[in-house]
């Protein structure tokens, strides 16, 4: 957990475990802060809990850091769960602490097993409150909350009380004053000590189970400039208890945080693996999107809806297309002066008019292009196998209705220069 260089910021409440983990750390040594967060739920108990842990590390003669924050609405608890991370985050940054300490206990990581287990978490959220968890250190995790509080009367340390902990509207407490005691009466009376056994061999199974995950995604998986693909090749082979990993993982590796993902969003990406689905999406909470494209599953940032553009090119001139991050240029050229690539073509500067629009593609959009079979442009995509997503704002040069050019495509036939041709246009798509 710790070496003996770490500086340590403690999470304090200003309750029994808290102020246990203070004292605790402060008596071995190690070079600490406090860190406090008055949501303002109680009133006027909110403010004495950080006036209690202010005069703590006063005497303690530790550094001392508070934030008040206003919850709103929808889940309370999850709220205050984010809200003190981000503070303690943002503080350990800020002042050079590298560890982050919790006071979790052995009856708060029971607790959490039990909750998760009436959720229908699988074995990742069942050890989901870690000794360890990168910098997160969780120092009194096989501690009882009976020892801790016979240690704070043993050093006459008094503790601030959240009366609210007692309410059972809140689900933990019901777990912790209802579903815990009468677990223990009637069946176990070792209850913690057992479930915190089960705990530990699942942690161990689940680290396990991990890194043979991690291992499959570096083999299989590809990180790119906007998501991390997979191959369905891979993935559709594997036991089914691996490509739910799989997919959590690759989430992860999408920059989701797995918040609010429930059971039903892992099966709907498990069901994108068969191979009739090409082109399908799933929306996952968070703002993370999960495509078929073609042989892979692609993990993204759900882009935003891309509203219809058009703009208006003069020959010669220039235009920036915002919603597409490119120049377009047009200039007047002698002759074929370069060879024609994906993002320069030459046009026959007589069959277009003095300026030409460029807009996104629209369904029923016709295209002739030189040396390819002439068709509807939604075919052309599928035979190039361009994304669905980046399809509706690709851009189209057009004369009145008539395709000109699409980007990345030869020229249109009634448009390429002619051996009569005097005076040649050369349009060029350059990225920003």
């Amino acid at each position: 957990m710790l070496g003996s260089q770490d500086r340590v910021l403690i999470g304090v409440s200003g309750g029994a475990d808290s102020v246990c983990l203070a004292l605790c750390l402060k008596d071995l040594g190690y070079e600490i802060g406090v860190a406090h967060v008055n949501h303002g739920l109680r009133g006027d108990d909110s403010d004495e809990d950080e006036t209690v842990t202010a005069v703590l590390a006063q005497q303690l003669g530790i550094p001392y850091f508070a934030r008040r924050v206003i919850l709103i609405g929808g889940n309370i608890e999850a709220a205050g769960r984010e809200a003190r991370k981000d503070f303690f985050a943002e503080t350990a940054d800020r002042n050079g602490f590298t560890r982050i300490a919790l006071a979790h206990t052995r009856n708060d990581r029971v607790e959490t097993f039990l909750l998760n287990l009436l959720r229908g978490a699988g074995s990742e959220g069942l050890v989901s409150m870690s000794p360890v968890s990168g910098r997160t250190i969780r120092p009194l995790i096989e501690v009882t909350r009976n020892e801790i509080e016979s240690y704070l009367r043993a050093r006459n340390q008094t503790w601030r009380i959240d009366e609210s902990n007692m309410d059972p509207a809140y689900v933990r407490n019901g777990i912790r004053h209802i579903v815990i005691p009468e677990l223990a009466a009637r069946f176990n009376p070792k209850l913690v000590e057992t479930l915190t056994r089960t705990v530990e061999i699942l942690e161990s199974e689940d680290d396990w189970m991990g890194s043979l995950t991690e291992e499959w995604l570096d083999r299989y998986g590809t990180k790119q400039k906007d998501g991390f693909v997979l191959s369905t090749e891979h993935l559709e082979s594997e036991p089914v208890g691996l490509q739910r990993r799989v997919v959590r993982a690759a989430l992860r590796r999408a920059g989701s945080k797995l918040q609010d993902l429930a059971f039903e969003h892992v099966e709907a990406v498990r069901g994108l693996i068969a191979r009739d689905k090409s082109g399908k999406k799933v929306q996952i909470p968070g703002g993370i999107e999960v495509a078929r494209e073609f042989g892979n599953l692609v993990f993204r940032e759900a882009a935003e809806a891309v509203a219809e553009y058009e703009y208006q090119l003069q020959i010669p001139g220039q235009i920036h297309i915002p919603e597409v991050r490119k120049v377009f240029r047009a200039e007047i050229v002698e002759s074929e002066a370069a060879q024609t690539t994906g993002q320069r073509v030459f046009v026959d500067a007589e069959s277009v008019g003095p300026c030409v629009r460029i807009r996104n593609w629209k369904p029923g959009d016709y295209y002739r292009p030189v040396g390819l079979p002439a068709g509807k442009l939604k075919k052309l995509f599928q035979r190039a196998r361009i994304p669905r997503c980046y399809r509706t704002s690709w851009p189209v040069i057009v004369a009145d209705s008539t395709i000109i050019w699409v980007a990345s495509f030869p020229v249109s036939r009634e448009f390429a220069p002619r051996g009569r041709s005097q005076k040649i246009v050369a349009f060029e798509a350059s990225e920003i």
